[in-house]
């Protein structure tokens, strides 16, 4: 299978958790990842997305890309919130979530992006 790409933007909000959890997961179920996995790292990673959201009127978006390359599927989750509590590369030794999507990918990498906010980006192996 070649190179394929998927992209969503959700609301930074506690409604769309299930629903973002839901869509992905389904669709990297569909390019052979571990759904179950996948749908337990996105619900953390959205999570920590809006805990980490401008406190303001409209709290932003979350954007979910998908890259299916042969081997393996990409999952990068951005966010507009102001990163605290997160260094590059690496998540804080008390954030749980990012120690518990450590565990069930082969890859995960925490980065500021340059205009502002969080990029998560998480790799699964694919069948």
């Amino acid at each position: 299978m070649s190179a394929s790409i998927r992209r969503w933007r959700f609301p930074a909000t506690t409604q769309y958790i299930a629903h973002a959890r839901y869509v992905v997961s389904a669709h990297a179920r569909w390019l052979g990842a571990d759904g179950g996995a996948v749908a337990l790292a996105i619900s953390e990673a959205f999570t920590s997305a809006i805990v980490h959201a401008p406190v303001a009127a409209d709290p932003g978006d979350v954007e979910v890309t998908v890259l299916r390359r042969p081997g393996e599927l990409e999952i990068c989750v951005c966010d507009d919130g102001p990163c605290s509590g997160h260094v590059d590369g690496a998540a804080d030794d008390d954030d749980l979530g990012f120690r518990m999507i450590e565990q069930i990918t082969s890859r995960l990498e925490l980065t500021r992006r340059a205009q502002g906010g969080t990029q998560v980006r998480m790799s699964f192996p694919v069948t």
